[in-house]
């Protein structure tokens, strides 16, 4: 069950299941769950109230905007989990015309930055990516 997908019948947002828990005082089953787009929540819920309001398959009538944004997340993940700088270059270069604040955000805490108000995001991400690039691997391997 843990870090299980399940999506809301209401309306098809995506969850994920972090932990089981019990919420006191009457130390009721619960489960923790983290949404998987928006703001990324962490919220407990009653497993009787979650098993009520949450499914493992999606709900069929998706939202676009839904669809973009488990794209996003998932180009995200792609970006945290790359091995070497040159392919967090290539994956931010492919998402270059999907990129909102809060991804920009995200990719520039995972490289210990942050973003300063009014610096063009993407611009100081592969900056970042090209100096840290030219020290990982082989001298003859640079850009």
């Amino acid at each position: 069950m843990f870090s299980d997908i399940f999506y809301s019948k209401k309306t098809g947002e995506a969850v994920q299941i972090i932990a089981k828990c019990k919420i006191l005082p009457e130390e009721i089953p619960g489960v923790c769950i983290q949404k998987m787009s928006g703001d990324f929540g962490c919220y407990v819920w009653d497993v009787e109230h979650f098993k009520s309001n949450y499914q493992r398959e999606k709900v069929k009538s998706q939202k676009s905007e839904e669809a973009k944004s488990e794209e996003e997340v998932s180009d995200l993940i792609r970006f945290l989990d790359a091995d070497t700088y040159r392919e967090k270059m290539k994956i931010l270069e492919s998402m270059k015309d999907e990129l909102n604040e809060h991804i920009l955000n995200n990719m520039a805490v995972s490289l210990d930055l942050s973003l300063e108000d009014g610096v063009d995001g993407y611009s100081f991400l592969m900056s970042e990516l090209k100096i840290r690039s030219r020290f990982e691997g082989k001298r003859g391997d640079r850009l």
